[in-house]
């Protein structure tokens, strides 16, 4: 019987009932988180997304791969406070609307914007064994580098102590700096005192002024913890 490959809906809806209704049984014994610290790190895949902004311009980025460093602190079994800087290098098109001239021209980019967003987040693990679901929610601020220049490249030049006189060429790019903001459900497993697996998918939003409305990813996490 041939079978029929699941949508990215139903990937997504199958995590979270999966996370969801997991059954008691899971929670055999209690585990060792109680007044913990954790090392973390993430593996993050982001899937694409449509912006659309004020004056006509919109921008697509493309599904892409990034990565998160942080760590959490137990204040029990259950609940927990994260702390987590997030990078991701996405790589982008955009149609550019010009304001200056009727008609209106407009005119396409492709480029690689660079997001770094440190998170805080509360997390609740369901239960309290080895194996448990967890929902979490947090804030953050996201830092965006869209590479696209702001004006003529540029050179300065000084006196490095160690390799004698330099000159550098640089350009300036559009950054923007935003509040952002996300929900999640996942997977926590204990594998044993010192080592921890995570698997999970939230909804993160960043508060773009100029979009239309605020762009929310959906993105897929796989982690590691290490207590300490």
């Amino acid at each position: 019987m041939e079978k029929i490959p699941l949508t990215r809906n139903q990937l997504l809806t199958s995590l979270m009932l999966t996370v969801l209704l997991t059954p008691a049984a899971f929670a055999q014994s209690r585990s060792n988180r109680d007044q913990t610290w954790e090392f973390l790190f993430d593996v993050n895949y982001q899937d694409s997304y449509g912006i659309d902004f004020e004056g006509g311009s919109t921008a697509d980025t493309d599904t892409d791969w990034g990565f998160s460093i942080g760590a959490n602190y137990h204040f029990n079994n259950r609940m927990q406070l994260q702390f987590v800087l997030d990078y991701l290098d996405v790589d982008y098109r955009a149609t550019i609307q010009s304001a200056d001239t009727v008609p209106l021209p407009s005119y396409d980019v492709r480029g690689t914007a660079e997001i770094f967003t440190p998170r805080i987040n509360v997390l609740f693990n369901l239960l309290e064994g080895d194996i448990t679901p967890y929902i979490s929610a947090g804030i953050g601020w996201s830092f965006i580098d869209t590479n696209i220049p702001q004006g003529p490249p540029q050179t300065g030049c000084w006196w490095d102590p160690w390799w004698g006189y330099i000159c550098t060429t640089y350009q300036n790019t559009r950054t923007t700096d935003e509040f952002a903001y996300q929900a999640g459900v996942g997977v926590r497993w204990d594998i044993n005192r010192g080592m921890s697996l995570r698997l999970g998918y939230e909804k993160q939003w960043i508060d773009v002024g100029s979009a239309t409305s605020t762009p929310g990813f959906d993105v897929l996490r796989l982690g590691l913890g290490y207590k300490y």
